[in-house]
């Protein structure tokens, strides 16, 4: 397949090049020069739409990573405005040319949690893909927003788009993993983030299942989810302590498992995890 990813210099679109490069024919669009295996380089804006629809032709699928990856260093309007509209215009850019699917990277921040400003808890646990999404932020409100505009362009042209939806996304680079050792030890910090997580490499396994999956509903949303918590704690202890307004807990939620469930991913997608903090922080 001849796949275009849109932020494949980032932190996690590297991986992800690095590994579609083995079988299919990569190019890269974003607006730092990539590293690692891709075929062509393209230096663009996604929101100059002009440019998007001069670029994006000729792809089997266009993977969409590109945009700001949180709400807490760019003015708010900054957030949403790169994130919503640059998904508007690849999507424009990828129904004016014809392209079949696409392969957007959302996020858990749809839920809300993360980034909220009044208290939030989940109405139930393990939250799955049919928990109300009550983002509050920029941030959350623009992957909401971006899920909405792959679904519109599902109905309107017909192009597939499963979206993704990535917890905090852990990478095995030196300084990162000092900054996981902390988040552990200091876990009371971090209710607002469910302590999900998930590896970049089972990331990457995702965004392989989605791109070259050909039973896929035209449009849907998963959860790409480790299976444990990142504390080691037991995830019930966990609800009790932080989250004690969600009683209505499932039976079958036990150990350390995550608070946000991929087994919708795991039957759809055929999504296996195969990482966990072990294997970041031995």
């Amino acid at each position: 397949m001849k796949l275009l990813v849109t932020g494949g210099s980032g932190l996690v679109g590297r991986y992800v090049v690095e590994d579609l490069s083995q079988g299919h024919t990569v190019e890269v669009l974003d607006l730092k020069n990539p590293r690692g295996s891709y075929n062509l380089f393209h230096r663009a804006n996604i929101l100059s739409l002009s440019s998007l629809i001069k670029i994006i032709k000729d792809y089997d699928a266009v993977v969409h990573l590109a945009g700001i990856p949180h709400p807490l260093n760019e003015p708010p309007e900054k957030v949403f405005q790169v994130n919503t509209v640059g998904t508007f215009n690849v999507l424009e850019a990828c129904a004016l040319n014809n392209i079949p699917k696409v392969v957007f990277m959302s996020s858990e921040s749809t839920l809300g949690f993360s980034f909220s400003i009044t208290r939030m808890w989940p109405e139930y646990a393990p939250i799955d893909e049919n928990h109300p999404l009550r983002p509050q932020d920029p941030y959350g409100l623009s992957k909401v927003s971006s899920e909405l505009l792959c679904a519109a362009y599902t109905r309107t042209y017909g192009i597939q788009t499963i979206c993704l939806r990535p917890p905090w996304v852990w990478v095995p680079d030196k300084k990162e993993v000092e900054t996981y050792r902390q988040l552990i030890q200091e876990y009371p910090k971090w209710s607002k983030n469910l302590w999900a997580y998930v590896h970049v490499q089972d990331v990457v396994q995702a965004v392989r299942l989605a791109v070259e999956a050909t039973e896929l509903s035209f449009h849907d949303s998963f959860y790409i989810s480790a299976d444990d918590n990142w504390t080691g704690r037991e995830s019930r202890e966990l609800l009790k302590e932080f989250y004690p307004e969600t009683t209505k807990v499932d039976q079958g939620f036990s150990g350390t498992s995550s608070l946000i469930s991929n087994a919708k991913a795991k039957e759809t997608l055929k999504f296996s995890p195969k990482f966990a903090v072990k294997d970041i922080i031995p």
